[in-house]
């Protein structure tokens, strides 16, 4: 039910959150997430749960028949061996009853102690994990008032995608890449003093990084970040912008991932910005899971889902609380003092998702929701002359397409 994570929901405050681990928001994107951060268990998809199999008392499987041997001489005796023991499942294992392989025709008697071994838990990303990823999404942002005279609507579409292009058992490095564009419909004059401040965004972002194993259920990453945000007629050597990513996790148990990440980027026209990023995925209680990383690769959002993922199920639904910031490059502007300035959004949203398995490998996600707080504001080309707005809350509409191969 988990979207292969992480590389999941960690990224740059400089641009907007933007996709399969990577994308260019400058504090928002699954796609800076770390891909090593695979969740406790995710090696595992959830599949339909099992008949239940009879007490292992009443249970006993019947005993191998006699095998019959050719025709013996007329002068031999016909011999028959005898029959293949029964074999009696140590009581309360319904692991055997599940994963048995198929019976050979001669079967070999199990133990009490191999029975009741637990089955391996898996933690970390390995080679039966699929090594590339791709994504894509869309969230309609309905229209909302930003002042008395003037409103402003979105349509914003996400695509990502990464890959692993080395894998051991103490070292992975993969590569990821994010793509975000926004599109803006304005209404009226707001308090940015111009009718229509910025329209089309283009969000890129590409990120490598190496995770490695520090010590049994530790895992540690470094990695780098190179992007680009900024209108379509933007200089796009002025909208460039870097920095780094590390985090170290912690494994304790198959039910918990604890750790913390530290992003640190440069910014258009402002001061670089350090980010502090929890690593949270904690199955607190049957079919009850709270996490900072299941959420899809392309979506934008930085935050925290609480979900309900029934055991057996393809549907799982979670609440969430996600923030996100894009800082941009402008382009021209009717308004010629922000002519190549500089634009933000940063907004925070409350939403509902649910989410469907079509196969192990192919996810869907639908959110509603809105936003509770949302700021825009403009400057000058150094960073300059700032304006800002508020815009009311307004409604969200999404889907999100995962699949990994």
């Amino acid at each position: 039910m988990l979207s292969d994570a992480f590389d999941t929901r960690i990224c740059n405050p400089s641009i907007a959150a933007v996709t399969l681990l990577i994308g260019l928001s400058a504090t928002s994107p699954s796609w800076c997430q770390d891909p090593s951060l695979t969740p406790p268990n995710a090696a595992e998809p959830r599949t339909p749960t099992p008949a239940a199999a009879p007490p292992a008392a009443t249970a006993a499987p019947k005993p191998a028949p006699a095998a019959v041997p050719p025709a013996a001489p007329a002068a031999a005796p016909a011999a028959t061996p005898p029959a293949t023991p029964a074999v009696t499942p140590a009581p309360g294992n319904t692991a055997t009853a599940t994963f048995a392989p198929v019976v050979p025709a001669a079967p070999v008697p199990t133990t009490t102690a191999d029975a009741t071994a637990p089955l391996p838990v898996v933690t970390q990303r390995g080679d039966e994990q699929p090594a590339r990823s791709a994504g894509a999404g869309y969230i309609h942002q309905f229209s909302a008032d930003i002042g008395d005279n003037a409103s402003m609507s979105a349509d914003r579409f996400y695509g990502s995608y990464s890959a692993r292009v080395y894998s051991s058992n103490d070292l992975n490095f993969t590569v990821a890449m994010g793509y975000e564009f926004d599109w803006y419909h304005w209404s009226g004059v707001s308090e940015l003093g111009v009718a229509d401040p910025f329209g089309s965004v283009n969000l890129f972002g590409l990120q490598a990084r190496g995770s490695f194993k520090v010590a049994d259920g530790w895992t540690a990453s470094l990695g780098g970040i190179f992007a680009i945000a900024g209108e379509s007629d933007a200089d796009a050597g002025d909208s460039l912008y870097g920095g780094g990513i590390g985090s170290i996790a912690w494994t304790p148990t198959a039910n918990m991932m604890l750790g913390i990440g530290v992003l640190g980027v440069t910014q258009i026209e402002n001061d670089p910005i350090i980010i502090p990023i929890p690593v949270l995925h904690w199955h607190f209680a049957d079919d009850w899971l709270l996490s900072t990383i299941r959420r899809p690769p392309a979506s934008p959002f930085v935050g925290v889902d609480v979900a309900w993922e029934p055991e057996g199920s393809k549907v799982d639904v979670a609440f969430g609380i996600g923030w996100q910031l894009r800082r941009f490059r402008l382009g021209t502007n009717n308004d010629p003092t922000i002519n190549n300035g500089v634009g933000e959004d940063q907004s925070w949203a409350a939403f509902v998702s649910v989410g469907y398995d079509f196969t192990p490998t192919c996810r869907l996600d639908m959110l509603v929701g809105t936003t509770f707080y949302e700021q825009l504001q403009i400057q000058a080309s150094n960073g300059s002359n700032t304006r800002s707005t508020t815009v009311d809350p307004n409604a969200l509409l999404g889907v999100f397409v995962t699949i990994s191969y």
